[in-house]
């Protein structure tokens, strides 16, 4: 099976350009809505023509023109269409034509047929007079992502809540959470923190992929134990995925590993069950903030004399 964000690398729908052949394996609505809105978005940006492949029983598409698709799958006579759509798009002064959907969008039913599809219009994108954005529900097959895989190189995520010269923050959705990549300092914490309020209301637990980031003081950490306080109130977890060693042992030396609602996961290290909370951790943890929703009003402690023995500075 081709894992979720493993093999196929990710781009975000911002950067896509005519030419592209990508893919959205998805497996909740909420995760296929985000992602499209921001394709379709970056298109109208683009001046780009949207022209969505709606499967059976699928609504038309709310911004652009829809190809209805009922029937057999014809590799050939859709490929047809969609030509004959990109070069009216070109004829109509826009850019290129944007397509998003196809028959993946339904469950891969007919592997074969789709295969073959997806070789075609691979070979018609070379021009450069369309892209595409491939739907794959992975619920309704368990082999969506095997094909959406062999077809395609790259998958689309959404983009990102947070790009700075050093800091970028994407949402992600298998699990819910956020992926960091880049340095977390001083400059970078007020856009964290708004990126941290748009998973605040998630219901379920969340994670924070922080293999790719770095933490050059305890302030950006500091940040993240808040965070996993507010969700032990709403008795939900935040597990911090990808710890570097050095991050887990300065975590654990602090005591921030026994934060209520924290788990924590890196390198040879499963997830650790959260710390329970009984009635002194539910005091301590202090009062949700009215006014964001997503942090405590009573911070985690601050590091005492084992934090500076790390040589780390306070925020």
């Amino acid at each position: 099976m081709v894992p979720p964000g493993g093999a196929l690398r990710p781009v975000h729908a911002g950067d896509l350009r005519p030419g592209d052949h990508v893919c959205l394996p998805f497996a909740s609505d909420e995760e296929r809505t985000t992602v499209l809105q921001d394709v379709v978005r970056g298109g109208l940006d683009a001046r780009d023509k949207i022209l969505h492949l709606a499967g059976p029983g699928e609504p038309p598409a709310p911004v652009g023109e829809s190809l209805a698709l009922e029937g057999e799958l014809e590799p050939a006579a859709l490929l047809g269409r969609l030509r004959r759509a990109a070069d009216r798009s070109r004829a109509e002064g826009f850019r290129a034509l944007r397509i998003t959907g196809g028959p993946g969008a339904a469950g891969p039913r007919d592997v074969h047929g789709l295969l073959r599809y997806e070789a075609l219009l691979e070979a018609e994108l070379g021009p450069g007079r369309a892209l595409a954005v491939c739907l794959y529900d992975v619920r309704r097959a368990p082999g969506a992502l095997e094909v959406c895989g062999a077809a395609h190189a790259r998958r689309v995520e959404a983009d990102p809540l947070v790009r700075t010269p050093g800091l970028l923050v994407v949402r992600t959705h298998r699990p819910p959470g956020l992926r960091l990549e880049g340095v977390v300092d001083a400059a970078a914490r007020r856009p964290l923190r708004d990126a941290l309020r748009s998973v605040a209301d998630v219901r379920e637990d969340v994670r924070l992929d922080v293999s790719r980031a770095e933490f050059p003081d305890l302030g950006g950490l500091r940040l993240l134990m808040g965070f996993a306080r507010a969700r032990a109130a709403r008795h939900r977890v935040v597990e911090l995925s990808g710890l570097a060693p050095q991050q887990a042992r300065i975590i654990t030396l602090i005591g921030w590993d026994r934060t209520p609602g924290l788990a924590l996961s890196g390198p040879g290290r499963p997830p650790q069950p959260p710390p329970l909370r009984g009635r002194g951790a539910a005091h301590r943890g202090g009062e949700v903030s009215r006014s964001s929703g997503a942090f405590p009003s009573g911070a985690p402690p601050r590091p005492g004399r084992p934090g500076r023995a790390c040589g780390q500075g306070g925020a």
